[in-house]
């Protein structure tokens, strides 16, 4: 099939599921914005600065699951992005960025509204593509979604000059599948790793299952809760982990850390074995890092997909890397029904004491009560963006 790169880039986010797209146009990426509207297939949500654009595809893909496109001009357009393209890595939320580059004759030359966007965005993406020919493009395109949706999700630009964008291919077929030597994240966790986690959990008398972003990433809530219910494990989870686990559930310690409840606080404090799945141990989280979780020290378990995540911060006793998903599921097969009722006494007695609470005889508008008469007046069914 003969097509031009622009054309190319179009039938591919066809191809990749892309439903919806975020931009704003300039002259570096035009021609990809005109090959996507003439197909009419990808909605392109026009925005009024790039960084909105960046946003908006973080937004999109935390809420849908699926990876967020944008559609960005060169120089300035792409320079924009940088806050939105940090907050997607630090996050780990799968961005794809086409960002339109000079030609490539002049790429090194200062041409009008030239930036090294691959130099720029290094730092702050899980990998960048410079295509230099449109030979190459079809390829680019599959393995940056890939790249951008497997392993620790995260953003990945493609920088595309001009005139690869009006090169034509005459034989154009978009690759089904993908393989990247250097690049294979695990999936399935070491069975070894997996059975000595279970064996420090069943050994435990204060477990505390501490969850963050990567369980809402891999799909894994099902599988915590299941987990938590078997060995009756309170579940603490961070900001980016919130919703992963029944708020209202009697083992739900909700948030923890310097914006988190007293007693996720206290139980994290006093646990004999904390079973950390993906999350990082952030510093909103654990605040001097040699204070933190003092007695289970000699009992960290962590469960993440980035290895290089691992005993970062805080060094753990068994790490188990791979998807929270497949991982829970074995552990859930390999470990024994457990109880804990003094130590869920405990916190119970915790929570009694130190409730999340405000003043309702007050004249003062109360932001707990802004938010509890939109849950009322909605049914719970209210998208609130800060």
């Amino acid at each position: 099939m003969k097509m031009t790169g622009a054309q190319i880039v179009a039938d591919a986010l066809e191809r990749e599921g892309v439903e919806v797209a975020f931009g704003f146009p300039g002259g570096a990426i035009l021609d990809l914005m005109d090959a996507v509207a003439a197909r009419n297939k990808v909605k392109v949500i026009l925005v009024r600065h790039e960084q909105g654009a960046g946003h908006m595809a973080d937004g999109y893909a935390r809420s849908t699951g699926k990876p967020g496109v944008m559609l960005i001009t060169s120089g300035p357009g792409a320079t924009n992005t940088i806050t939105a393209l940090l907050t997607a890595y630090m996050d780990s939320v799968p961005l794809v960025m086409f960002s339109g580059q000079v030609p490539t004759a002049v790429i090194g030359n200062d041409a009008f509204q030239e930036a090294d966007v691959v130099g720029i965005t290094r730092p702050c993406t899980k990998h960048n593509f410079l295509v230099q020919h449109v030979g190459e493009l079809a390829q680019t395109i599959k393995e940056a979604f890939h790249i951008a949706t497997t392993g620790r999700p995260g953003p990945v630009v493609i920088d595309l000059p001009k005139d690869v964008q009006n090169q034509v291919v005459e034989n154009y077929v978009y690759p089904e599948a993908v393989e990247i030597r250097s690049y294979k994240p695990t999936t399935e966790g070491n069975p070894r790793q997996i059975a000595q986690a279970a064996r420090a959990i069943e050994r435990a008398q204060k477990p505390v299952l501490y969850c963050g972003g990567g369980v809402i990433a891999s799909n894994a809530s099902a599988e915590v809760q299941a987990l938590a219910e078997k060995c009756n494990i309170p579940v603490t989870t961070t900001l980016l982990g919130l919703g992963c686990f029944p708020e209202n559930h009697e083992l739900a310690l909700k948030m923890l850390g310097m914006h988190g409840t007293a007693y996720a606080n206290h139980a994290v404090n006093e646990c004999d074995c904390l079973i950390s799945v993906g999350a990082r141990f952030d510093d909103r989280v654990t605040g001097k890092l040699a204070t933190f979780a003092p007695n289970c020290r000699g009992n960290i378990i962590h469960i993440d997909v980035d290895p290089s995540a691992i005993s970062k911060n805080i060094a753990v006793t068994t790490p188990v890397v791979g998807e929270c998903k497949q991982i829970l599921r074995g552990l859930i097969d390999e470990i024994q029904p457990l109880e804990h009722p003094e130590w869920v006494a405990q916190i119970k007695t915790w929570k009694e004491r130190t409730p999340l609470y405000y003043d309702k005889n007050t004249d003062t508008i109360k932001p707990q009560w802004v938010i509890e008469e939109l849950h009322r007046l909605t049914g719970g069914d209210a998208i609130i963006a800060t």
